[in-house]
Formats: structure tokens, sequence, C-alpha cells
């Protein structure tokens, strides 16, 4: 109502000057006069149509250069729009409502030197663009997006305004045309480091590092592309005139367990959670890439799970749901009150987390009474370590709990290392 009042206002404006520039011509008269009321004449009846122009009709599209990406990389985004009538248009602005997700900047891994400072990680986008269309009826406008923080973002509302020249009259519309798109947490390259189960015949331990265990073979098939050359059985080949590989006896109870925090009671501190994510994420995939038997949950308001045979077939599914995954007003020494019977005895378990007290100290030493093996990446910002949080992990590694504390310093690393040792 008040913007209508406000076009009426400035309509009478307008009506007035032109009113006056007459009155003017008509009593002085002489060229000088007449020519300044029909040069103006044209400028304000312009003026008078653009507040009643039907920008609301114009088709507007908004197509992106990728639905999804990783953190820290750019998307372009193009703004077409259409109108049937060549009216001119002096000039056209066109301003962007970002979301919340967005209100972030992921500088890749030089953003943890900022860990304990949240405030880095905020940025404050605005995209505002000025062209010039005259009479086009088609024209296309793009900008770019830089840094994505992870999330699901949903680009929706698009502001557009004409105006005169002089700026006194304007016209305006939104428009809602929703886009989404989705960006993954990075994954960095990870050495990963596992004391491991004992073999099924003796109690030789083993290290897991890069490689397959390979030491002792329990039998002999067909060659399989991908298979090591090393790997050829050649007497066997021989006698069966067919390649043949070894096959190596893989570890009992081999199993792991990867569980990622997403609780949060204390003070939100987003930059650590995405570090949290980004580590949960990359352990993941080493642990993938290494055909390792592993299965992945969430504890959270609601547990999520995902199988051995979903991280290695449907891996875009668990990359789109760590995409989308916030923190959560819950207690992780809730979620563990009591262990997971669903898990095998000899497991390894690998905790995420970025909270420890003592309540989670001791749910965490209740599942190493399970016949767990347990393993803690405990994600901090170094000037939070103090003495308090020192004793809980001396108290954890007297229990044979390995605690791997995770600052600035591991996150700076240009490789990533998950150590299990004690």
């Amino acid at each position: 109502m008040k913007s209508m009042i406000r076009k009426i206002v400035k309509e009478l404006q307008l009506l007035l000057l032109l009113g006056i520039l007459f009155v003017f011509a008509m009593f002085q008269g002489g060229f000088v006069s007449w020519f300044l009321f029909y040069s103006m004449l044209p400028i304000i009846l312009y003026m008078l149509f653009i507040p009643f122009y039907p920008i609301s009709n114009w088709k507007i599209d908004r197509k992106l250069s990728d639905r999804y990406l990783k953190t820290g990389r750019n998307i372009e985004v193009a703004i077409t729009i259409k109108r049937k009538l060549r009216f001119p248009i002096f000039f056209l602005v066109l301003e962007e409502e970002f979301p919340e997700t967005l209100q972030y900047e992921d500088i890749g891994k030089k953003k943890y030197q900022y860990l304990s400072d949240q405030q880095s990680y905020n940025r404050k986008r605005h995209v505002k663009k000025v062209i010039y269309p005259g009479f086009q009826k088609d024209f296309t406008i793009h900008y770019r997006i830089e840094h994505l923080p992870r999330g699901k973002h949903h680009l929706s509302n698009i502001h557009l305004r004409i105006g005169d020249p002089f700026g006194f009259v304007d016209c305006k519309h939104r428009f809602y045309v929703a886009k989404d798109f989705f960006v993954y947490p990075a994954i960095q390259e990870l050495k990963w480091k596992q004391q491991s189960m004992s073999l099924e015949e003796g109690s030789t331990s083993s290290h897991v590092h890069d490689e397959k265990l390979t030491n002792v073979v329990s039998g002999v098939r067909e060659y399989i592309p991908g298979d090591r050359f090393s790997w050829i059985d050649w007497k066997t080949t021989a006698r069966k005139n067919t390649v043949m590989t070894k096959e190596f006896e893989q570890e009992k109870d081999s199993k792991i367990v990867v569980i990622l925090d997403v609780g949060g009671l204390q003070q939100p501190q987003p930059l650590v959670f995405e570090a949290v994510v980004e580590w949960t994420a990359s352990v993941l995939q080493s642990l993938r890439k290494k055909d390792q038997s592993t299965s992945f949950y969430t504890f959270g308001k609601s547990e999520r799970f995902f199988s051995n045979q979903q991280l290695q077939f449907q891996f875009p599914a668990v990359q789109n749901y760590l995409s989308t995954v916030k923190q959560e007003q819950v207690s992780l020494a809730e979620r563990m009150a009591v262990p997971m019977k669903e898990l095998s005895r000899g497991s390894v378990i690998l905790f995420v987390i970025h909270h420890l007290d003592e309540l989670v100290v001791e749910r965490l030493s209740n599942w190493k009474k399970q016949d767990y093996t347990i393993v803690v990446c405990y994600v901090i910002p170094e000037k939070q370590l103090d003495v308090k949080k020192e004793q809980y992990i001396r108290s954890l590694r007297l229990k044979n709990i390995s605690v791997q504390t995770v600052t600035e310093k591991q996150l700076m690393q240009e490789q990533w290392e998950v150590q299990a040792s004690q």
C-alpha cells in the first residue's frame, strides 16, 4: 500500500513538472521555451510509464555451471531474462539473496589456521549487478560465487529493478527462481595406520598401512584384472594352463566402524565441525580405496548408518549426506550410553569427536570392555587443549584407548594421518 502511494505521489510530481513547463512555454513563448517543453516531454512520459511497467511478466531462468562440487571451488551462475516488448530500459539492477549456508568462505586447508577464531570463517556475500539492456529483449547476467563452503545451498530470490536516467522513479519485482547445488566436503590425502587383529593361524600381529596383507597364502584362484603381476602362481598356472593368482589370508575381525559425533551442546564452533566432517570423509575414502570392510554411523538426535556395501558402491550418497549434516543439540555421552550390539567383537571403532568430558571418557571405557579396539580422533583448537583435556586424554590412553589430538598443526599438514598407536 505504501509503495503504491509513493508511486502516485511521484506521478503527480512529474505531471506537475510537465504542467509548469507547458505554462512557462505558453506565457513566455519563443523558440527556447517550446524547445525546453518538447525536449522534456518524452523523458517525462517515459518516467510516468516506468512505475507501471509490467516487469513481473518477464521470464527468468537460472543456470549453474555444476550441481555437485567440492569445498573451496567456484560456481558460475547465469541469469537469463526474456521479455516480450522492446521497451527501452536505461538500466537494470540485479540483486541476489544468498542463504545462510553461503555466508562462509572455504579457502581449503588454510582456513584451519584460524581454527580457534570462528569469525574468520564467516563471509557476508552479496551480489549486485548493473547492466544497460536498452532495447534488447533477451539478455544474460553472469556472476561467480567463490570459495564455496560445504552444504546444500538453495538459491531462490532474485530482485530486479529498472528506473529512469535521473533515479527519480523505478519499478522493481522479486522473482522466485529456485536452484539447489551441493558442495561435498573436501577429501584430503590420508595415511591410515591400524594395529591389526591376530591372524586365524597363529598370533603374530601386523600393521595395515597402504597395502593389503600379503604374507600368508591361503589358496589360489583365477586371475582377475587388477591383480598384481607378483601374485601370479606360476606352478599352478603351468599345471592348469590358465593364469592363476595367489589368494592371501585376510585378517580376522578386520571390520572397521567409523562413528561421527554430530552433537554440540557446547558453544557451536562451525570451523571445528567442518574439520570433523572433512576428517571423517577422508578416513572413509581412504579405507574404501583399500577395500577395508567398513561401516559408518553418525551419533546425533537420530542415528544414521551406512553399510560397507553403500560405502563401496554408493559413495556419492555418503558424500551427499556429509554435505548436509549439521551440528545438533545432543550429547555424545547419551548416545553412547549402551554399546551397539550389532557390532561384532574385535571390531576397530574409530570415533571422530570434537567434545571430550568426564562422561564421554567413562562411556568410551565401557565400550572398550566390550572387546572393541577403540581409536579416538579428537579435533580441538590448540588454545582449548588445556590441562583438564590433557587429563582426559591420558586417562583414555591408560585404558589402552588410542587417542589422537587433531589441532591446527595436523590439519595444515600436506598429508593427514590417522595414528592408532597407544
